[in-house]
């Protein structure tokens, strides 16, 4: 059979231990420099990505890592995970956060929401402004308009 009219996504290695640290990175179209944006941890694995394809809104960090991620990809970039084994996820995702966020803007610092009172397009808008500031350099964490 021609798969020709298919899109191919490699399949990615699952690491044997789920106890794992992360990293979400985007290159701009035009570069060729990963540029972090987000650090997590996760005792599930690689699994834990599919929570952000989901996006649930009343999962805050959910919501907002995988609109910015489509908001990314939608702008031409690509986005990339590098993932380590951890026994102590919690501690190396900290470190993590504390090394990167001198020299790149994270989404780990950026205010949440209440889901239960929060309006979901107005969330959504704000997330893809963070976005488009992500690639241009002007995303500062921690302010409410991601200005």
């Amino acid at each position: 059979m021609d798969f020709n009219d298919y899109t191919t996504i490699e399949f990615p290695v699952f690491p044997h231990d789920q106890s794992i640290v992360y990293v979400l990175c985007f290159r701009r179209a035009d570069a060729s420099e990963e540029v972090p944006f987000y650090v997590g941890q996760s005792g599930r694995g690689l699994r834990r990505i599919a929570d952000y394809i989901s996006a649930q809104f009343d999962a805050a960090t959910d919501f907002r890592v995988g609109v910015v991620v489509k908001a990314l990809q939608d702008a031409g970039a690509t986005i990339s995970i590098k993932y380590k084994v951890s026994a102590r996820r919690r501690e190396d995702e900290t470190s993590l956060i504390l090394e990167l966020r001198d020299n790149h803007a994270l989404l780990n610092t950026e205010h949440s929401y209440d889901y239960r009172t929060a309006d979901r397009e107005t969330q959504r808008e704000r997330f893809k402004t963070i976005a488009r500031k992500l690639l241009d350099g002007t995303y500062r964490p921690g302010t409410d308009d991601g200005s």
